[in-house]
């Protein structure tokens, strides 16, 4: 269900901590009914923790995780209290059971104090310093360069901001249209297997049979990281993972033991799901374009992008996959031009460019139609990505915006915010193969690129040389020889006016996924394993 508005007050941290803290020394156990029941309003009036964010809120609750420690603590204590006592017994009418609970004291004593003595650690690590915690490390790790990710403040904001506006919660399971938040956190893009655990068990006790259900989400990434939530209630266990089925559908499924056999495929099982995960997504995708494109009715816009590419196809999803492509600096900039001028407060509105501007702003030039006597002008403002996209989304309609806050410039003075355009170049696929020959392509598809990536596993090419028109794009793949089976794979990374150009080794596989999501923006050079170097002849 969606989030609630708050209804009522609540305390914010740490007084909640201070609140709780003070109850349990005041009132000792009778403290823990008022507890419970404060616990209780604070989720009510304040659900997920929204008023001071989900994901702080969601470490902060960690801090409950040092009730487990001293119990912990205090069970390996006991054991460890209990063992000079059994080493200090007569051991002549000992049997067994003497022996193997000495042994117990001896190996468990320890080991729960080195447990409880984590859980603590975790506990106030997650809750005090959160940009350390588990959490925070989970969305890192998701990020396309982990190592140059914003500070946590940015990176919870993200997850945040995705909840707030397009969130569906499911007990303890938040769902956005970019990020499931649960124990953990997981790109929805990047799942690939989603299980429900829905199983009892059973302990034969000496006062009887003790029952216990585990109701668990179990999301396992294209990393192959297995990430678990415990739920409380069935009907939400099984209302998220449908969610998350509808949002991935091409995503393995499956319930209770299916999660492990899934996750311990060996590496070619896995290379195989992929592949077909990829391409059932492809296919889907095109589906939905297309669908786009049929619903939409007559096209009347035209896309032309700085590559000098014009398309009259042009889709909600196509601009925004451009868009994201500008953001990530594989492109610099579109521009949409509506086949008949929009006319908004006395102004006739030409076309819409897009120019990306440094720290990931976007100037919005709406190009106006030239007066009598007039100069060129436009109307510019910069936005965020996401008012960026409403203000596109809007224009495919043939809706201007609201002009307030544009400024009046010179259509020339627009260069002076952009990006430097990066060098074009002609679109070519060159191929050695094996035996010695070689091809020559200016004209190849998407699936010739992926054609060419498979012979470099294969041992079909020898050598792959790609070039894309669109932000210079440049990637060379060498396979390897008998002495080192890696691929050399050289690329060009765009840096500023000049081009960057990297080398490192990697085995064919690895490279065969670069060859084909190289040129989609998926990948750039320039890592720890990559190496710069001068232009390669």
């Amino acid at each position: 269900m969606a989030s609630k508005e708050n209804k009522g007050g609540f305390l914010r941290w740490p007084w909640n901590a201070v609140v709780y803290v003070l109850l349990a020394v005041t009132l000792r156990l009778f403290a823990i009914p008022v507890i419970l029941l404060l616990m209780g309003l604070q989720q009510r009036n304040n659900p997920h923790g929204q008023a001071e964010g989900y994901c702080l809120s969601r470490t902060r609750k960690r801090l409950t995780w040092l009730i487990w420690a001293l119990l912990v603590l205090a069970a390996g204590g006991a054991l460890l209290y209990l063992l000079p006592i059994g080493l200090q017994q007569d051991r002549t009418y000992w049997d067994t059971g003497d022996y193997a609970t000495l042994a117990f004291c001896g190996i468990g004593g320890p080991l729960l104090v080195i447990g409880g003595l984590y859980l603590a650690y975790a506990a106030i690590r997650d809750a005090f310093f959160p940009a350390k915690s588990a959490l925070a490390k989970s969305i890192r790790s998701q990020l396309p360069y982990p190592e140059e990710a914003p500070p946590v403040e940015e990176l919870f904001a993200m997850v945040d901001a995705d909840l707030r506006e397009n969130g569906r919660w499911f007990g303890p399971v938040g769902v956005g249209r970019e990020w499931v938040l649960g124990d953990s956190v997981n790109r929805i893009d990047r799942i690939r297997g989603i299980f429900v655990v829905n199983e009892i068990h059973q302990h034969h006790t000496q006062t009887g049979v003790r029952t216990r259900r585990d109701m668990e989400l179990v999301l396992i990434d294209d990393r192959w990281q297995r990430t678990v939530t415990s739920f409380k209630s069935l009907k939400d266990l099984q209302a998220a993972a449908e969610y998350l089925r509808l949002q991935v559908p091409e995503a393995a499924w499956g319930s209770n033991g299916q999660n492990m056999d899934f996750w311990t495929m060996d590496e070619s099982a896995r290379e195989d799901f992929e592949r077909g995960f990829r391409q059932r997504q492809a296919l889907r995708a095109s589906k939905e374009v297309r669908q786009e494109a049929l619903s939409g009715g007559p096209q009347d816009m035209i896309l032309r992008r700085r590559g000098g590419e014009v398309t009259s196809r042009v889709t909600a999803s196509l601009v925004e996959e451009l868009l994201d492509r500008c953001l990530d600096g594989a492109e610099s900039g579109f521009e949409l031009t509506p086949t008949r001028p929009l006319e908004a407060q006395g102004r006739t509105l030409r076309s819409l460019d897009c120019l990306v501007q440094e720290g990931g702003k976007v100037l919005l030039l709406l190009e106006l139609a030239p007066r009598p006597g007039e100069e060129n002008l436009a109307l510019a403002r910069s936005a965020d990505r996401r008012e960026t996209l409403a203000v596109l989304t809007a224009w495919l309609r043939r809706e201007a915006p609201d002009l307030g806050g544009w400024d009046l410039r010179r259509l020339y003075q627009a260069s002076e915010f952009t990006r430097p355009q990066p060098r074009q170049s002609h679109a070519r696929l060159s191929l050695v193969c094996a035996s010695g020959a070689a091809e020559n392509h200016t004209n190849f598809t998407e699936e010739d690129i992926q054609v060419a990536a498979e012979g470099i596993v294969d041992g079909t090419y020898q050598l792959v040389d790609l070039t894309r028109p669109e932000g210079y794009l440049w990637i060379r793949v060498t396979a390897g020889d008998r002495s080192d089976a890696r691929c050399t794979v050289e690329a060009a990374r765009p840096g500023g006016p000049n081009l960057e150009f990297y080398i490192t080794k990697m085995p064919p596989r690895e490279a065969a996924a670069w060859l084909t999501g190289y040129p989609r923006g998926r990948y750039l050079p320039g890592g720890g394993d990559w190496k710069r170097v001068k232009k390669p002849k």
